[in-house]
């Protein structure tokens, strides 16, 4: 779970740095690309799988509030559980402020397309 997690943060890392600092024609096909997976039955799949991650990310804060109390003084074995839900919550929660952040940007560049299409005709 720990390297899917670190490899979705790394490709949606890659993905918004090419979507922010890139040229144009790079930016252009990730742009199409994003319009591909957003229009067709992409959208219809992207909204389940962010629903579900989320779910499974609150699951996570739930069970790592359950294991440290104020009043239970942890042994090993729980605080490697502890360690480990955090760590998988952390880079859930990542995934899924990058995944915002992606589509924010794409928004953003795809409303800012008209405006610069108009400024280049004059």
């Amino acid at each position: 779970m720990h390297l899917f997690l670190s490899l979705l943060l790394l490709s949606e890392m890659t993905l918004l740095f090419a979507l922010v600092f890139s040229s144009s024609k790079l930016r252009e096909l990730i742009t199409k690309m994003l319009d591909k997976i957003v229009e067709g039955k992409g959208g219809a799949i992207s909204l389940p799988v962010v629903a579900t991650l989320t779910v499974v990310f609150i699951s996570m804060v739930y069970d790592a509030k359950g294991i440290w109390t104020e009043d239970v003084v942890l042994n090993a074995a729980d605080e490697v559980l502890m360690v480990n839900l955090v760590l998988k919550a952390t880079l859930m929660g990542f995934a899924l402020y990058l995944a915002l952040l992606t589509y924010g940007f794409h928004k953003y560049i795809k409303g800012s397309r008209p405006w610069e299409a108009a400024k280049e005709k004059h």
